[in-house]
């Protein structure tokens, strides 16, 4: 058995179209798809260089706001952490830790959450 690639990755939320607005214009994103089926609703976004899908869906078992953000994050590549860290503050989004080098490879981080306390990272050089 071979399993190729991860292909999207799934924010659910119970408000979608806020969560899914946010991501939009924070991120520039273009949706490639919108859904609104009673049984699979949200929104699919392509990030400009292709690769995994992010997917911002509405599911029923999901109430407020996530309380451990920290769980499962992902990172998006930017050219430098520092400009994007400086674009992201600037829109308001909530910063959980400025950019710092990465202990164990020549990259650096920067740590932020969404409106719906999910985490996400931004890599890259300096």
């Amino acid at each position: 058995m071979k399993f190729d690639k991860i292909s999207t990755i799934l924010i659910w939320s119970e408000d979608y179209k806020k969560l899914a607005d946010w991501y939009q214009s924070t991120f520039n994103l273009k949706a490639a798809e919108t859904i609104t089926h009673p049984n699979d609703t949200g929104v699919r976004f392509e990030f400009p260089e292709g690769g995994v899908w992010l997917w911002i869906g509405q599911h029923s078992g999901i109430h407020g706001k996530n309380k451990d953000g920290a769980r499962i994050m992902f990172n998006m590549n930017v050219a430098s952490v520092t400009e994007a860290f400086t674009y992201l503050k600037n829109k308001g989004v909530t910063i959980i830790a400025k950019p710092f080098k990465a202990p164990t490879f020549d990259k650096y981080f920067a740590t932020f959450t969404d409106p719906d306390g999910n985490y996400f990272q931004i890599i890259g050089l300096q």
